[in-house]
């Protein structure tokens, strides 16, 4: 985390020191940027063989992480506040005026949808909270476009960071990005842009000393908004999800290297003959042209391997039988052992280590392929929502702190009394569910929730508000369609139209028999109640 102080934050000498700390962050973000995908350029292959063989566990624990945090996109609400007495006792006690408007609370959860939407939100936070585990940081911008919509989009975490004021706790005083471009020249320039309350200053490095900057007063902008309109969440620890499991990682690939060295060495074995001698020797004098030995610079003769001795080998390698004169001969590979045993113990040990440190479930494990249910599933992933429960907060309060500032622009341009406290923000999360259990669940809780509420919790992802709707047209629809069936058929009752346009009629007699049963049941109820008491 950089802090530096508000007054002098804008000042050129002031930027190039905030810089040269953030090239430092930034230098340490792209190294685990490039262990993740294990390339440092797009246009590169990871591996073409398996001379060096990459287990990519940090693909697979970011991966796993983000897609179980950020999977699902949040969920807005409108909370309403409804207990008296509660707002009684804080408007008494600290003068806060809850302002009780059912017109509003529809005003503000319309506006909240349709920025989302415009935004294409789930990607934002799902982009964010990619930068926050991979790079341990994650940034967003706010600005307003031409065409009079509120933006906000994600910078990335290689070329951004937030500055904080020293405060208890800290506020985020301004967010500063560097970037390559051309010049007008068609030069490669290097920009600086410092995002402040104030609006937006850029700044470029002198001729005489790259190390110092001056700004550049006419892409100067000035600010719109009356709170900063940036975002920081930075891993307070500075931990990346899969830092602290580097180590092990080197060490399973070094193991899977060693094991495939080993493998490939018995490929390549040599065949050890006992109690034989070839004809031919191993190594011969060279000769020049002439017939005559050829002299190293010592003035000795050079030795080269004999070609005869080669073709010997090669014919007892070829032939199918082979007789050693010496009853003491044997024929062998030179081997290495393999202790496959003590080899997959290790390898089952550091997927375990790399499994605890991380939080992220192995899901080769037995214990997660028999998780037939989401009770097992959520005990599987218990250790990972313990990692990720810090994240949770930062992002729930950075989230809240973007649509105050979205909420503050809205009030003081159309003069309203928008409230950003009454904004519920839940982070799902993206688990495999059994949509029949969780279908029988919320149907459960009809009654007690609200229709709209419902459908929210049903697994399909209907949106409810379009969903009501529908049933509120369908309704009407049918009431209709009653309607006039009664008028057009007024001497037959108990008819009614069902939604496939079917006319049913209801029997107008009861059946004697049946009329007796439910008698008899209900005396039967009636001493079976007047027995317990």
């Amino acid at each position: 985390m950089i802090q530096w102080n508000v007054e002098t934050l804008e000042t050129p000498d002031s930027v190039a020191q905030i810089l040269a700390l953030a090239d430092k962050e930034w230098d340490a973000r792209r190294k685990l940027y490039e262990r993740l995908r294990r390339k440092t350029e797009n246009s590169e292959l990871v591996s073409e063989d398996d001379k060096d063989i990459k287990v990519a566990f940090e693909n697979y624990i970011n991966s796993m992480v983000t897609g179980y945090f950020a999977g699902k996109a949040p969920v807005y609400d409108i909370e309403k506040v409804s207990d008296e007495a509660k707002i009684n006792i804080i408007k008494h006690l600290l003068n806060k005026v809850f302002q009780i408007d059912k017109k509003k609370d529809e005003e503000l959860k319309a506006l909240i949808e349709y920025i989302s939407k415009y935004n294409d939100d789930p990607t934002e936070f799902y982009e964010l909270a990619f930068d926050y585990f991979s790079m341990r940081a994650c940034y967003e911008i706010l600005y307003e476009n031409e065409e009079n919509e509120i933006v906000y989009v994600n910078q990335s975490a290689l070329n951004t960071i937030g500055i904080f004021d020293y405060e208890s706790p800290v506020n985020q005083i301004g967010q500063l990005r560097k970037w390559e471009e051309k010049d007008k020249s068609n030069n490669d320039i290097t920009v600086v842009e410092l995002t402040t309350i104030n609006g937006k200053k850029y700044y470029s490095p002198t001729p005489e000393d790259v190390k110092k900057l001056k700004e550049d007063e006419d892409r100067q902008k000035t600010g719109k908004w009356t709170m900063l309109p940036c975002i920081a969440i930075e891993n307070k620890e500075g931990l990346s999800c899969f830092e602290l499991v580097i180590s092990l990682i080197c060490a399973y690939e070094r193991v899977i290297q060693n094991s495939r060295n080993t493998f490939q060495y018995n490929d390549d074995a040599k065949l050890k003959i006992t109690g034989f001698t070839p004809d031919n020797d191993l190594m011969v004098t060279k000769q020049d042209k002439d017939g005559n030995p050829e002299l190293d610079e010592n003035g000795q003769p050079k030795q080269v391997v004999n070609k005869a001795r080669e073709e010997e080998d090669k014919a007892i390698l070829n032939m199918k039988v082979f007789y050693t004169p010496d009853k003491d001969g044997d024929i062998a590979w030179v081997e290495k052992t393999v202790q496959d045993t003590a080899l997959q113990n290790h390898k089952k040990t550091l997927i375990d280590l790399i499994a605890m440190i991380s939080g992220v479930p192995n899901i080769t494990d037995l214990g997660f392929t028999n998780a037939d249910n989401a009770s097992a599933l959520d005990r599987k992933f218990f250790a990972l929502e313990q990692m990720i429960t810090s994240a949770d907060k930062q992002f729930k309060k950075a989230i809240l702190r973007r649509w105050e500032t979205i909420i503050d622009r809205i009030n003081k341009r159309k003069n309203k009394k928008y409230d950003f406290r009454s904004i519920k923000i839940d982070l799902q999360r993206n688990l495999p569910t059994d949509k029949g259990t969780e279908t029988d669940r919320a149907l459960k809780l009809r009654g007690l929730l609200s229709d709209e509420s419902i459908i929210d919790m049903l697994p399909d992802g209907f949106d409810s508000a379009s969903e009501l709707e529908k049933i509120n047209a369908q309704n009407e629809k049918n009431m209709q369609r009653n309607i006039e069936n009664i008028s057009s058929n007024p001497n037959k009752k108990y008819e009614v139209a069902k939604g496939g346009g079917e006319n049913v009629e209801l029997p107008r007699q009861k059946d004697s028999r049946i009329g007796k049963d439910i008698r008899q049941d209900k005396q039967a109820d009636t001493n079976k109640a007047t027995g317990n008491i």
